[in-house]
């Protein structure tokens, strides 16, 4: 008579609790844990973000009401001594919360964390493709490096994996690094030389610091003085703002007033979420006319969209 053997018991064996979790294994507390952990570090980088920009953009609107009250000072014979006074006593205000927030150094810093890799790095990144197809014969072993002026760079590294055909000289006037050189470029000595001129002149998130819409043009037009001509690029980041949401300046605008200063050529343009990258190449700079026959391109400050929830960036070509 056959023996029938016993089934053996396809269920699992429960763990008990007092068990020990083998290595590797995370516990459904241990991934609580840590998803705590990666959600409080993911709210503390966007709060820090959130800071970085409220620092910059008040900043920003501080340095512009400081540069308008100066330029009403500077052509004072229109204030009365009230209208003069309320200036002064607001240029102080202004001053000292420029101070309170950390001045142009704390401005600095926070600009520079602006551009780190974990806020999409900084914006050098879509210009070197561009220099690459503008120079396609360039050997980037033997031929002589592109010369490329940073106007108010944030690092002097930006281009440092392209140093063996980039030779960068970064200014700034509250350099963040040893290595960029302490000036203001409206004061930079003009190259006398061909060889001293520029392949490239960068001016990043530049001109929409600077307060006055009449020193931003000459910072356009100063940069004419500093480029190889027929070949030189200028490389132009502003807040896409500025040209999509201005009263005063817009796209078009700005194109025309590039080709006035002898920017004939739109190699390339684009608008990213936040920023509008512009690369031109300079034809033939201006020449610096001078006297009541000169003829100097002129743009005013003119209304373009009388829309409201606009800004009120422009520029001006005097």
């Amino acid at each position: 008579m056959a023996v029938k053997k016993p089934r053996r018991s396809t269920s699992k064996k429960k763990t008990p609790v007092t068990a020990a979790v083998p290595s590797g294994t995370e516990t459904t507390s241990t991934t609580s844990s840590l998803l705590a952990v990666k959600s409080t570090k993911l709210v503390t980088e966007k709060k820090t973000s959130l800071a970085t920009a409220q620092l910059i953009r008040r900043y920003h609107v501080l340095n512009k009401e400081l540069s308008k009250c100066l330029a009403r000072i500077d052509n004072g014979n229109a204030l009365t001594p009230e209208q003069r006074a309320a200036d002064t006593a607001r240029i102080a205000d202004i001053r000292q919360e420029m101070d309170d927030l950390g001045g142009l150094d704390m401005y600095q810093k926070a600009s520079t964390l602006g551009q780190s890799k974990q806020r999409g790095g900084d914006s050098s990144k879509w210009l070197v493709p561009i220099l690459q197809e503008c120079h396609p014969k360039l050997d980037k072993k033997t031929s002589p490096s592109l010369r490329l002026l940073d106007i108010g760079a944030l690092s002097p590294h930006n281009y440092q994996k392209h140093s063996s055909w980039i030779s960068v000289t970064p200014i700034d006037l509250n350099p963040q690094d040893p290595l960029i050189t302490k000036m203001d470029f409206l004061e930079m000595p003009v190259p006398i030389r061909r060889e001293e001129l520029f392949d490239v002149v960068c001016l990043s998130l530049v001109i929409n610091f600077v307060g006055d819409p009449a020193q931003r043009g000459e910072i356009l037009r100063h940069s004419t003085r500093f480029l190889v001509p027929g070949t030189g690029i200028l490389y132009l980041v502003l807040p896409l703002p500025c040209v999509q949401n201005s009263r005063y300046m817009d796209h078009e605008l700005l194109i025309e007033m590039m080709t006035s200063l002898g920017y004939t050529t739109l190699i390339k343009h684009h608008f990213a979420k936040k920023l509008a990258y512009y690369a031109f190449r300079l034809e033939a700079a201006p020449k610096n006319n001078k006297g009541p026959k000169a003829v100097r391109p002129l743009f005013s400050k003119k209304l373009r969209h009388d829309k409201p929830n606009r800004n009120n960036f422009c520029v001006v070509l005097a």
